[in-house]
């Protein structure tokens, strides 16, 4: 799994190796990988998402109706944002691209039109209906359990009955039936009913909803 990730980090940095000596490399503080590569890049760079960088979020407020923060720009006075896209990930996003709007001189006002007007990708944490008291949130793209994760908070902080519809996250190597299981066990406290597509891939969410005391009789 280590080398797997060494081998993504090395070819996701041929993407900066490969700017001109003028262009301009925007990495999101993570104190891991994409702190180290930013770290290391000599080339014109910004770093963004935690106080004091180029750009960060303050007083954020996630919920089923959207994001609203602070946003701060290094050399800009603060100004509040708000976005129907859902969830602490899109805002971390959100920041990335407000760093590059400001170097290419965008103003703040301009970000911040911007950022209120900016819809949902589809199949990304993406509502497609709101009829008769049923709201579907369509995330069919999350694959991975950093997004996973971040889908199921999402999840948690909508009221009456939760349903999620899941075939578990695939292509994940050798780690793939721990990620499912891990899956399943974050799972239990944000859903009511779990229906679980194809044998495969779910068995090891059912075996993490399990571990977790959850309801068998809810797992379809």
């Amino acid at each position: 799994t280590f080398k797997t990730q060494e081998r993504i980090t090395k070819t996701k940095y041929e993407l900066i190796e490969s700017l001109p000596s003028d262009g301009l490399a925007v990495f999101l503080n993570d104190d891991a990988i994409a702190t180290e590569l930013y770290q290391k890049t000599e080339k014109p760079k910004m770093l963004v998402g935690k106080e004091n960088t180029d750009a960060w979020a303050e007083d954020v407020k996630v919920g089923p109706e959207g994001s609203s923060f602070i946003l701060r720009l290094k050399g800009e006075s603060p100004i509040a944002c708000s976005t129907r896209l859902l969830g602490r990930h899109n805002i971390r996003n959100i920041l990335l691209s407000c760093a590059v709007a400001h170097s290419l001189g965008l103003s703040i006002r301009q970000i911040q039109a911007g950022i209120n007007s900016l819809e949902p990708v589809e199949h990304r944490m993406q509502i497609v209906s709101n009829a008769g008291g049923i709201t579907v949130i369509d995330d069919a793209f999350n694959t991975n359990p950093r997004s996973s994760k971040e889908a199921l908070d999402i999840l948690k902080s909508f009221s009456g009955r939760r349903i999620i519809v899941t075939p578990g996250m695939v292509e994940l190597g050798n780690d793939e039936a721990s990620y499912n299981e891990e899956f399943g066990r974050a799972m239990a406290s944000c859903v009511d009913i779990a229906v679980l597509v194809g044998k495969k891939h779910t068995e090891p969410i059912k075996n993490g909803l399990s571990a977790q005391g959850f309801d068998e009789n809810n797992i379809r």
